[in-house]
């Protein structure tokens, strides 16, 4: 048998192999499909692509913390202090553990205060002053409580709890601002001297020193305002009805004393000399009430003026001093909410 040609076997057609037509086929089949899924692929990815990153979602108003606070920072500013509480207890009830709660506990004892609910007030500095785990919080709240009572005018009360605070808390902003406070309680209880030993131990390192230091010398001077003498008020008016009112500048009052006891007295002379005993008794019965009432009136007078007198002197002095009882009313900056606009 002769042995094929080479030449011709190399120039055989590759399609003649039986199965090499259809294993390309498949891979070609194959490589469609592919192409073809990532094609659909990119195309359904492409609308996410073209589209802008969304804005995240806006806090609810109504349970976010920051926009609670926001929200009642602006009554209290407002003076809406019965709303502002409610917002603040809303956002204690649903931030209890806020690293702002106490903060915002001293806010709602301020409202009161603002609000003029003193026992509420009282109450509500007083638990915080006792049991709040945080000593600056706690300091705040029992100058506070000397606060309360101070505007409510019970100053010997003031004093108590001011002297109280300024013990408890030396050597800190707290006790300097108890022992400023405490000197105005003595001053508006008229105990001169006491006063100025309060302004006298505010501190030199402390901002109201200048001012405590003015208000010990003013207080030193307090005897010295003019003032009128009662007894020699109700001398006077026993001397002569009307006199004393006179003395103290109740011309109007001085006047109605004098006409009324001249008059009830002129009558019942007359009523003697009648003889009509009877009519003399009444007379000189109330002519006696009169009598005795000129006198105790030109007394409170005096009181009443020497009262005055002492009340335009303070309302100079707290005008002269006005700054610094101002930074009284603001809450040290370690315990200032961080206002955030809603």
């Amino acid at each position: 048998m002769s042995s094929p040609n080479p030449r011709q076997s190399r120039m055989r057609p590759r399609s003649a192999d039986p199965h090499g037509g259809e294993h390309l086929f498949r891979i070609r089949e194959k490589g469609n499909w592919s192409t073809l899924l990532l094609s659909l692929v990119l195309l359904c990815a492409a609308p996410l692509w073209s589209q802008p990153p969304q804005p995240a979602l806006p806090a609810d108003p109504l349970t976010d913390a920051n926009q609670i606070l926001g929200f009642a920072d602006a009554l209290f500013d407002a003076g809406d202090y019965f709303r502002a509480i409610t917002e603040y207890k809303r956002f204690l009830f649903l931030h209890p553990s806020d690293a702002r709660a106490g903060r915002v506990q001293l806010q709602i004892g301020r409202s009161y205060l603002r609000g003029q609910q003193w026992e509420e007030a009282r109450q509500t500095f007083e638990a915080m002053a006792q049991q709040h785990p945080d000593r600056d919080i706690r300091a705040e709240a029992a100058f506070l409580v000397g606060e309360t009572a101070y505007q409510q005018g019970r100053y010997t009360r003031a004093i108590e709890d001011w002297r109280r605070a300024a013990e408890q808390y030396r050597q800190t902003p707290t006790a300097e601002k108890a022992r400023y406070r405490l000197g105005w309680s003595y001053l508006h209880a008229r105990r001169w001297a006491e006063a100025a030993q309060a302004f006298e131990a505010v501190d030199t390192t402390s901002p109201l020193f200048p001012s405590a230091r003015a208000l010990t010398e003013a207080a030193r001077e307090a005897e010295t305002l003019p003032r009128k003498s009662p007894a020699l008020a109700g001398l006077m008016s026993a001397l002569i009805p009307g006199t004393g009112h006179f003395y103290t500048g109740r011309w109007r009052d001085g006047t109605i004393a004098l006409l009324l006891n001249g008059a009830f007295l002129a009558a019942g002379i007359e009523a003697v000399g009648a003889g009509n005993e009877a009519a003399a008794g009444l007379l000189f019965f109330f002519e006696a009430a009169w009598y005795s009432g000129s006198i105790y009136g030109a007394v409170n007078a005096a009181h009443k003026d020497n009262r005055n007198t002492e009340d335009r002197w303070l309302q100079g002095l707290e005008l002269q001093h006005s700054p610094a009882l101002r930074s009284l009313s603001r809450l040290p900056r370690s315990l200032e909410l961080v206002h955030i606009p809603f």
